[in-house]
Formats: C-alpha cells, structure tokens, sequence
C-alpha cells in the first residue's frame, strides 16, 4: 500500500503576506448540474475550483455522455451537455459526493425520469432529502424508494406549492431546477437564502430561467419552454475566506485577502471584532489584524444569514485561545462536533454540556499533535490549530481537505506559514 500523503505544520509563526480566495464550491456544484438543463450551446463557469467533489461532479457529466473540457489551471469549465441521454447516476462516483442530489432535479426537469442508487457527503448527522423528493412529488412526479436510493419519474412536471421544513441549500437549489422547466408557476416556502443561492440563481436566469425572489425565504419560479447554455463567473467562496480569516486570527498575524465578500460573512465578521481582529478594505483586498490576545465570543449556529455551522468546528479552535470561557451551540447538525476530540489532541479544554453546547475554556496553548481529519470542516479545523501549536503536527486523510479547499498548503505558504504536503 502507497505511503499516506499529510500536511506537516510547524506551529507558532504569525502569518503575513496576501493570498487569493478560492470559488465557492457550494456555488459552483448546483451549476455543473444546472448545465444539464441545456438543450442549446454550451455553458461556460469561470473560476470553478478544482476540488475534489467538483472533479467528481464533472466525471458525472462526462459519464451521463456530456462534453466537458475543464482547464484546472485556469478554473474554467466549458460544459456541453446537449447530447446527454442518460439519467441514471453512476454509482460508484454519487457516493462520493453529497451533491450528487442535485444532479436528481437537472435530470428530472429535462427528460422526466432519474435513478439515484447512493448518495455521498461528510459524515455529520441526519441530513433529510425528504423535502427534496415531497417536492418533486408535489409537482406530479412518482418518486420509488429502492433501498439505498430512489427512482423518480413524471410523465409531466406542473408547478406546485412547495416547503422546506428547514431552508436547505440543494432542497431549494433542485426545486428551482425542477420548476424551471415544468409547466406553470411554482412557489418554494422557507427556501435557503444563502449567497451560493442567489448566485445559482444568476445562471439560471442567464439560460432563460424566471425566477424571482431569491435571497429571501420564498422563491418564486415560472416555468419555461426550455434552457440554453450560458456564461457565469462563479463567486468567492465565504467558507474559505472565513477560514483564512481564522488562520490570520489564531497565529495573531496581519493578512492581506483578496476576494473576501464581507456581506456574506456579516456574523462571522462580527464575532472577529468581538475577540479584538481589526478589518479594513483596501480597495478589492480585506486586512486583517489580530491581536496577540482574543477575547472570548458566544456562538449560536443556524441558517443564513446567521453563523455558518460550516464554520463552527473552526471558530472553536479560535475561541481555544481567547482569554476566557466561550459559548458555541450547534443548532444546524446534531452530529457536527467531530472536531472536539482532534482539538483535544492539540491539548484544548471543551466541556459538552447538553442542547448541543460546547464551553471552550481558555486561553490555551496547543502543542503539536498527529491528526486524521474525519470531514471536510474539522480538517481544516485542524490546518488551525496547527499553525497556533508549538511544535510539529501533522495531518492526515487529505481526501477530506481536499474535497473542499483548493492548495491550502501553497495559500499559507504565501502568508509565510511553516507547511509542506509529504
């Protein structure tokens, strides 16, 4: 068996220097399914990042007979899916990759049927596709349980009412690809509001879609004759600027970062000015500038716009070093609290208490430790706390990392960090 790669971190350098942030991969995946919708031309995504749940998506597509030239270098994906018959999921890949429901409302909206046998994903709770397929099922289609995954067809597709019981991002993002082709209007109640949405939505509306009322909690979508292939940048992705943000913060650095939108992180950003981070504009590029000692923050996770449970596993690691007892409650996942026992290796204080509450006591100092990251967030969690140790850490099953975070170890190599992948 090959050697497993890892991230070797030397701890304790605070960061300097600039760095760009990478496209968002939540915008980016419900668009590489979108491009099935089109019958005409070509659909052409710009600064799409070259992660490994992308790099799956688009092996869907070429597997479901789409063309699809992707030019990692340069983050631009040509897509042609005009001449797909296919609609059958290829199973060893949708396994792999949580979004591969979002390929179900592209497939369903164009040619009435799809067969999904396993869906993929991080491993961090109950995460409920029901109101995926009630709304699909509301707008006429027959939707067959087949043990591990599902069976849907429509003979036709009409507009419907539809709820979310809560605002889920692919909920709300394949009812507006089913809506879009079915006949008649239809309305998403309690729909996710999150920015990837409302940049989803841009596409979409630039192949022919209408759509309106997107970033609040109730979308409206009048069906269409049919959809066209289009041109779209893709936006920064927030999670990725939050978690350099952090880096800056924990290693009481001064950064510079170019494509931070500060209004997708108004929250975040004001639990960092609560611990005592400075944050300035200069022109497209964010600084920021932490002090050596943070001051403790009460966190609650919940949906846009409020904190990003995405961001709960890091924003702990940072409050392990602030001056006193933090509050951080989970309200999204029931699961998502993988990171206690990884930070715990880097030798932090977490009391669970119940309701989902973590108390971080603080300040402490991490010392270097050997990790394996369990999902996506809680690795980078780890990138973290390694870089605020005294000593080496070094971390391990990449394949997580990876699925979310693009060259992480080159971007802090630009902000002066002690990392290298072995």
């Amino acid at each position: 068996m090959a050697a497993e790669e890892a991230i070797y971190i030397e701890g304790g350098k605070p960061l300097s220097g600039e760095t760009e942030i990478q496209g968002s991969k939540n915008a980016a995946l419900p668009m590489i399914a979108a491009s099935l919708l089109a019958v005409e031309g070509q659909t052409v995504l710009h600064r799409i990042p070259p992660v490994k749940d992308v790099l799956v998506a688009l092996e869907i597509l070429r597997q479901l007979g789409a063309k699809v030239d992707y030019d990692q270098a340069e983050g631009v994906a040509v897509i042609d899916a005009v001449g797909v018959e296919r609609t059958d999921l290829p199973p060893e890949l949708s396994s792999r990759l949580r979004a591969s429901l979002l390929f179900v409302g592209a497939l369903l909206s164009r040619f009435r049927k799809v067969t999904l046998e396993e869906v993929g994903g991080c491993n961090i709770g109950e995460r409920n596709t029901d109101y995926h397929y009630r709304g699909f099922a509301r707008m006429g289609a027959k939707v067959t349980g087949t043990g591990t995954g599902y069976d849907v067809t429509a003979e036709t597709l009409r507009g419907a009412n539809m709820y979310c019981d809560l605002p889920s991002h692919t909920g709300t993002e394949n009812l507006m690809m089913a809506g879009s082709l079915a006949e008649g209007e239809s309305t998403i109640v309690n729909a996710g509001s999150d920015p990837e949405i409302s940049d989803f939505a841009s596409l979409l509306e630039k192949m022919g879609a209408d759509i309106d009322g997107v970033g609040t909690r109730t979308v409206r979508i009048r069906g269409v004759k049919k959809l066209r292939g289009a041109e779209h940048t893709v936006m920064y992705d927030r999670l990725d600027a939050a978690t350099m943000m952090m880096a800056g913060t924990i290693t009481a650095g001064d950064i510079r970062l170019k494509g931070v939108n500060r209004h997708h992180l108004e929250i975040f950003e004001a639990k960092l000015l609560q611990m005592g981070v400075t944050i300035t504009q200069q022109g497209e590029w964010t600084r920021l500038q932490s002090p050596r000692k943070l001051l403790p923050i009460n966190v609650v996770s919940t949906y846009y716009p409020g904190f990003p449970t995405d961001l709960q596993p890091s924003i702990t690691a940072l409050a392990c070093r602030a001056e006193g007892d933090s509050y951080i409650r989970e309200t999204v996942f029931e699961d998502r609290f993988g990171h206690v026992k990884l930070l715990r290796a880097f030798g932090a204080t977490l009391s669970p208490e119940k309701d989902q509450l973590m108390i971080v006591h603080g300040p402490q100092q991490f010392k270097g430790a050997r990790v394996r990251a369990s999902d996506i967030r809680a690795g980078a969690t780890c990138v973290l706390a390694g870089l605020a140790a005294q000593g080496k850490t070094s971390i391990s099953n990449l394949y997580q990392l990876d699925r979310g975070l693009v060259d992480v170890v080159g971007r802090l190599t630009e902000l002066g960090a002690d990392v290298e992948r072995v």
